[in-house]
């Protein structure tokens, strides 16, 4: 492809993540001031949770600036390396004696206070890979076994690491991003179909064959059946969203943080929606709606498969995980122990978030326009047709091959 154009990033987007950053550095510190007070590690320090946020926060702002300018081209070609060092980081988190263990799980590795999170890492590759694999011109999208299905042994391999840990949680959002550019790319429908399919089937089993996850999806259904149990988080996050009425209790003035053993994490959308209300709720799901949005605008935009299935990785990463964060907090769906991306509190989430949003700036400066098909360049021109012929995200009519002089003469058009 020949580069006519490069555009300043999409300015609307840096603002909205902007927005959702000191968003999240405000109501990490509301949520956790009196919880760190409390705790021995943090020496009565009320802003340990937020300096750490903070500190996280910019680097991970210092990573979304280098994202934004470097070359795309050295992403695609790092994205296969970052694969496996994603794994391979996902199984040293196994290996006993150093994986740090907290609350029944092993998620991190470092030392004391000093953690890295290799799932959020792993789901950031798998968004990288999938784009390059995809669009690589020896792929075969149409092709089952010799095409999705070689890939997605990746996808698996990284999604069961995480699951193990266990985290079922990240490993779902690991599949659902990959089926979203699977179908983004243009996957033919009872392919994924039989993969959603599978997958839900899997997913079922896995619930009933573990009894915490079985008490999960039971008090989704009946909460009030255990009340200082399996339903105490669910029950207070409502109680939260419920106080806050429609202009909320005010900044540090909500009581049900102190009740929610998640409140600066997990949960932290209901401490947000009991002291900012649900004019204030509404107000960060359109942003969040806003940032979907003009990440699937980039992504209809850009004439590059490659960027269209970056564009659209990245913002499926961000958006459905808000989704679920949401559905959870509000009952609406089983406990999964998701985070909100920019709010919550956790380094390592917040620092590859900001970077993906990095990225998708960086994907939104790039505008390319029709160019001679470079020698064996069939998969790139084969997903072009198939999402031009299919709303999957539409966009305008081009093509790849050389410009036709005569409109009304079949023969210049075919190969």
């Amino acid at each position: 492809m020949r580069k006519v154009s490069k555009l300043p990033a999409d300015f609307t987007l840096f603002v909205t993540t902007m927005i959702l950053f000191a968003i999240g550095i405000l109501i990490v510190f509301d949520a956790s001031f009196a919880l760190a007070a409390d705790m021995k590690m943090t020496d009565g320090d009320s802003w340990y949770f937020v300096k750490r946020q903070f500190v996280f926060g910019v680097a991970g702002l210092l990573a979304m600036f280098i994202a934004m300018r470097v070359r795309l081209e050295t992403v695609r070609k790092w994205s296969l390396p970052l694969m496996l060092l994603s794994i391979m980081l996902l199984g040293v988190v196994m290996v006993p004696g150093v994986g740090m263990r907290v609350n029944g799980a092993t998620r991190w590795l470092g030392y004391g206070p000093l953690r890295f999170q290799p799932s959020e890492l792993a789901k950031f590759a798998v968004v990288l890979y999938m784009a390059a694999a995809l669009s690589n011109q020896k792929f075969r999208i149409w092709k089952f076994q010799s095409g999705i299905l070689l890939h997605l042994v990746f996808v698996g391999l990284v999604a069961g690491l995480v699951f193990v840990e266990p985290d079922m949680g990240t490993a779902s959002l690991i599949v659902i991003n990959a089926l979203v550019m699977l179908f983004v790319a243009g996957a033919l429908k009872r392919h994924l179909a039989f993969l959603a399919g599978a997958g839900a089937i899997g997913g079922s089993l896995l619930i009933i064959m573990e009894p915490y996850r079985l008490a999960r999806l039971t008090t989704f259904l009946h909460p009030n059946r255990d009340y200082y149990g399996d339903g105490y988080q669910v029950i207070h996050s409502l109680i939260a969203l419920g106080s806050g009425g429609l202009l909320g209790t005010g900044i540090c003035e909500g009581r049900e943080k102190f009740y929610l053993p998640a409140a600066q994490t997990d949960f932290i959308f209901s401490t947000l929606g009991e002291e900012a209300g649900l004019l204030g709720a509404i107000a960060v799901v359109a942003l969040f709606m806003l940032f979907t949005y003009r990440g699937l605008s980039i992504a209809n935009r850009v004439k590059s498969p490659y960027h269209t299935l970056l564009a659209a990785g990245l913002t499926s990463m961000v958006g459905v995980q808000a989704i679920i964060n949401i559905a959870v907090v509000t009952a609406t769906m089983p406990a999964t122990g998701v985070p909100l991306p920019f709010l919550s509190y956790g380094g390592s989430a917040l620092m590859l978030t900001l970077t993906a949003a990095g990225l998708l700036l960086n994907v939104s400066r790039n505008v390319y326009a029709a160019a001679e098909p470079e020698v064996g360049d069939r998969n790139e021109d084969y997903i072009d047709r198939r999402r031009n012929r299919r709303a999957h995200i539409s966009r305008s009519q081009y093509s790849r091959r050389s410009p036709v002089r005569k409109s009304g003469s079949r023969a210049a058009v075919r190969r």
